[in-house]
């Protein structure tokens, strides 16, 4: 999801001329075709801080590559969930529409069919 933002903002390493990794601990670029705004940024952060990442590391390539990892992931996560979150709202959205058309039995089945659905994540979360 984050690669093409972090590659933006890395530094580009040639043969014959080092460079330092704290280069790679500026925030990845947003806007363009990735999608990251500041508002995504902050959230990051926020997941970051509450995993307990420290706000610069050491700068070593080992503990930078975990670094960019684990904010790669909290990229991915978020990304995940705005998905879902609009996925559930046309779901919604449409599970309204079918009430208006079929009236009353059809919102007794759909009752049912969200109570089943809420006992199946209900299940997998206690997992």
């Amino acid at each position: 999801v984050g690669d093409a933002a972090f590659q933006a903002t890395a530094p580009q390493p040639t043969p014959g001329t080092p460079y330092l990794q704290s280069g790679r601990l500026f925030p990845p670029a947003i806007g363009g075709h990735v999608g990251l705004n500041k508002q995504t940024l902050k959230q990051m952060d926020a997941i970051l801080k509450e995993l307990g990442v420290p706000v610069e590391p050491i700068a070593t390539k080992r503990s930078m590559d975990l670094y960019d990892g684990v904010r790669k992931d909290a990229l991915t996560l978020l990304v995940l969930q705005k998905v879902v979150m609009k996925k559930e709202a046309e779901v919604i959205s449409k599970r309204t529409k079918l009430i208006k058309l079929k009236g009353e039995a059809a919102a007794a089945e759909i009752s049912q069919v969200e109570k089943k659905d809420t006992e199946k994540k209900q299940t997998a979360k206690n997992r």
